[in-house]
């Protein structure tokens, strides 16, 4: 098989698909070294990355668990010490390109639609530079605000006993 007849069955190949029937890994040719191949990127790999990117943003404290049942998922993590990038993010991964919702605590006092506008622009620039995908659209829900001085009175308390 020639190098072409490579690279276009790879570039048809069909991306496996879970029991949800989201892809599990993006598959593509290279497009600048001329040699045939495939990439496979995982959709674990697209989120971790989107929730790196997520907590690079001024005004956002944290990434937070959607639904109780992504908090259970992240419990052993959390008790081992395990790395929690991709908590909060959830991704659907095309050949190329990609959506992503994701759970966000913002800062008190932090103008929402501009930590939103900076979420975006940075999450889909990181993706794109590091994956080649192109982001279709970064979903936003706000779930809680952070306020920094109630988090010290308490501290202050315990320390008082």
């Amino acid at each position: 098989m020639s190098a072409e007849q490579t690279s276009a069955a790879a570039s048809s190949a069909p991306l496996a698909r879970s029991a949800s029937g989201s892809t599990d890994m993006t598959s593509r040719t290279p497009r600048t070294s001329g040699v045939a191949g495939v990439t496979k990127i995982a959709d674990s790999v697209v989120s971790r990355i989107a929730g790196l990117a997520a907590r690079e943003v001024a005004g956002v404290h944290d990434l937070t668990a959607a639904n109780i049942s992504e908090a259970f998922r992240g419990l052993p993590g959390r008790v081992t010490g395990q790395d929690q990038a991709d908590r909060g993010v959830a991704v659907q991964v095309g050949e190329v390109e990609c959506i992503v919702d994701l759970n966000v605590v913002v800062d008190y006092e932090a103008s929402i639609p501009q930590v939103a506008d900076a979420l975006r622009r940075n999450v889909s620039q990181r993706l794109n530079s590091m994956t080649g995908l192109e982001t279709k659209a970064v979903n936003i829900n706000i779930a809680d605000l952070y306020f920094p001085n109630q988090a010290q009175p308490q501290q202050q308390q315990s320390a008082v006993r």
